[in-house]
């Protein structure tokens, strides 16, 4: 099981790997939400996928504990005639909260053994269970391969993964060329929504960064994010002079082809990076209030910048939303353009 966003999802895929590998005689389900499906190949990874009909022990607002569960009814009565042995959950118990849904939840389900991540002791109720320190050094990716080889999988490769279909390529080709951006000239990406509120930095950061990058690399400048992301509009506006495209509400697949052609991509601690972290494109990306540690660059650590608030009394924290914002807005313009200024170096090189 991997009920997480899409981030989540892509950082699961060396785990998923492993686990399919060692148990390959096995009929393999996963269960996930939608959105987050649509960054697998989902044949590499099991046999079939049920979803959620929403994303009931993920992050995201806060619902009551009957609307998370019971909502669920038909998806708990489906899953416990599958009979299951065992149940994988790839994801950490962040609240006690998620403990008790997750408690509930098992019980429902009925499956044979349950896995998964004791995360500070909120795992109690699992028979396999993973040592996990929600707020330690250790990265996600390697906090789910940790799950994998408590079960004996080998867990020697730890690449994400990907899926790109040709077809997806063909579009953002086309889509390129019908944009007029010329195959020689660098560009740059931005993502400037966040999926979780507290995560995104202020659209003016965003505004500078795009004319530096503009008047110094003569970039091209490309906007990303979902069709209800209406910062990117408001950044638009104030981008007369650079012209900026926008790549907006494009399938996962069609953006993971997008990043592939991109030189860099500067974006908020979000699902997009981990696709571009997946495909071994550069990235600048913008921590506030989450542990990146745990959630930063993982294969392209090497070629890979991150920006980080100030560190107050309350982070790294778990908040859907937040009333002061101080982290986030502790960070500059002129922070994040020194490492892309780093970075862009390097890649010109």
């Amino acid at each position: 099981m991997e009920a997480g966003g899409i981030g989540d999802m892509i950082m699961s895929t060396p785990a998923l790997k492993a686990i399919r590998k060692k148990f390959s005689n096995s009929e393999i389900t996963l269960l996930t939400v939608p959105r987050s499906a649509q960054a697998l190949n989902n044949k590499r990874y099991a046999n079939k996928i049920i979803y959620f009909n929403q994303e009931s022990f993920s992050k995201g607002p806060s619902r009551s504990t009957y609307n998370q569960v019971f909502s669920n009814l038909r998806l708990l009565w489906s899953l416990r005639k599958e009979r299951f042995d065992m149940m994988i959950d790839l994801e950490a118990i962040e609240t006690w909260k998620s403990s008790l849904l997750r408690y509930i939840f098992y019980i429902c389900v009925g499956a044979g053994n349950k896995v998964g991540r004791n995360s500070d002791g909120k795992g109690f109720f699992l028979d396999v269970k993973v040592h996990d320190a929600l707020f330690g050094t250790v990265h996600e990716v390697d906090r789910k391969l940790q799950i994998a080889r408590a079960l004996g999988a080998k867990t020697n490769d730890t690449k994400q993964e990907f899926y790109i279909s040709t077809e997806d390529r063909k579009f953002i080709n086309d889509w390129l060329l019908d944009s007029g951006v010329n195959g020689n000239r660098t560009i740059v990406a931005m993502q400037p929504g966040a999926f979780v509120p507290t995560r995104q930095w202020k659209s003016e950061g965003f505004i500078e960064v795009a004319k530096k990058s503009y008047q110094k690399y003569k970039a091209q400048i490309i906007l990303t994010g979902g069709s209800n992301d209406n910062v990117v509009y408001k950044i638009k506006d104030e981008l007369n002079d650079v012209e900026p495209i926008l790549a907006i509400g494009f399938s996962l697949g069609r953006l993971g082809a997008l990043l592939e052609r991109v030189q860099l991509f500067i974006s908020n601690d979000t699902g997009p990076f981990h696709i571009a972290d997946a495909l071994n494109i550069p990235v600048v990306v913008i921590f506030g209030p989450e542990n990146s540690h745990r959630y930063g660059p993982y294969n392209t650590k090497s070629k890979s910048r991150i920006v980080t608030g100030m560190k107050i009394s309350c982070s790294p924290c778990l908040k859907y939303e937040c009333r002061t914002h101080e982290c986030m807005e502790s960070i500059t313009s002129e922070m994040v353009w020194a490492e892309v200024e780093s970075l862009m170096k390097e890649i010109m090189r």
